[in-house]
Formats: structure tokens, sequence, C-alpha cells
């Protein structure tokens, strides 16, 4: 079975008690921890989270970098770690091309060819529409 990829915003609402997806989040979390849905983190999507996790700017309760830390290495355990072959590079830039991704949005096609590198095709994600553009994958909002 291949597993699904869990966007930023997933890993984010799941340990973020203020978001009104928090509950829906941590059950996401708890299929995956009790075998009842196999699902993926790539390094990016890891590196997101501690980024927004740790910043009062954007959480109101934000974790201290010791806590972030703990909190990226255990999804380490109960997830797939995904991470980005040699061709990610040039397919990157080829999807951007094709697909005339400009700006920040280049780090969305990165998130997609790391997928596709990796054999997954499917995204949990809060912001499907970031995905759209590409066919090559199904963008699904568990929150609905």
């Amino acid at each position: 079975m291949t597993p699904i990829l869990f966007d930023s915003n997933i890993l984010v609402y799941a340990h973020n008690l203020d978001s009104p997806f928090y509950k829906q989040a941590r059950d996401l979390h708890q299929r995956v921890i009790y075998g009842g849905l196999k699902a993926a983190v790539a390094i990016q999507n890891l590196l997101e989270f501690y980024s927004v996790i740790t910043n009062p700017g954007i959480v109101e309760s934000a974790k201290p970098t010791d806590e972030a830390k703990n909190l990226c290495l255990n999804y380490l355990i109960y997830f797939e770690v995904i991470y980005p072959k040699e061709i990610v590079f040039n397919t990157t830039l080829t999807l951007g091309q094709q697909k005339k991704v400009i700006g920040r949005k280049i780090f969305d096609v990165y998130l997609v060819a790391t997928m596709l590198s990796n054999g997954i095709d499917t995204i949990y994600t809060n912001n499907e529409k970031h995905f759209e553009i590409f066919k090559e994958i199904k963008a699904i909002n568990p929150f609905k």
C-alpha cells in the first residue's frame, strides 16, 4: 500500500490546540500510529512544521525549540520519511516551467517532485488549491 503524504498544515493542526482542525488532524495522526493509515512526510514538511510551530507570529501557543525538535523526531517513528531523489531538482524545474509556476509556489512543485520520485501520488492538505495544477497527484482535503 502506497502511503499518503501529510502536508505541513496537517502536522501543524495536530499540534496546535487553537486550530479549528486540531481534533480531526489528531485523529488522522492516531490512525497512522495505530496502523489504520499508512502515511509519509517529506523532510521539507518537517522543516516547514518546525518553522510554523516555533513562530509566535503564526501560532498562539508557539513551541520552544527543544519541544519542536522532539515533535519532528517523533514523526520518524510512525511515518515513512521521504527524501528528494537526485532527479528532484530537474523535475522541479521542468514542472515549474511547464506549469508556469512563479515565486514561492516553486516549493509546492518541489514537494510534488519529491512525492513523485518516491512513488507517492496522494497528499492530505488543507490547501488543495495549491496542488490543483498537478494532474500527476491527487490532493485531498481530509477536513471536508
